[in-house]
């Protein structure tokens, strides 16, 4: 069955838009993560009342850490899916021989 999964998902190319997916998704939380901090920032800045109250909110570190969790499960679930459609060519030595070389310690 996960055979025939993996099948399906490469021969009609929804494995790759599926990992784009996932980057991409990693890529708003991060996005979206920068924009809040830099709107909480300025209003941080520009909250100083006429007549000299402060309103200030205090940071939320509970987002920033759910946010980097997200994104990082993300790249890791997309990084994961490639390695197992896509994986890494097996390297050969370069005189065509198909058995593994061996070091020269060995060798001796």
């Amino acid at each position: 069955m996960v055979a025939k999964l993996r099948e399906i998902l490469l021969t009609q190319y929804i494995g790759s838009i599926l990992i784009a997916l996932l980057v991409l998704q990693a890529a708003v939380e991060v996005v979206t993560r920068i924009a809040r901090i830099g709107f909480w920032t300025f209003n941080r800045v520009h909250s100083e009342s006429v007549l000299g109250g402060y309103s200030r909110n205090p940071f939320s570190w509970e987002n920033f850490a759910f946010s980097l969790v997200s994104a990082a499960l993300y790249l890791l679930a997309a990084y994961l899916l490639a390695r197992w459609l896509f994986p890494a060519p097996i390297a050969f030595p370069h005189d065509g021989d198909p058995t593994p070389a061996l070091d020269q310690q060995e060798q001796e």
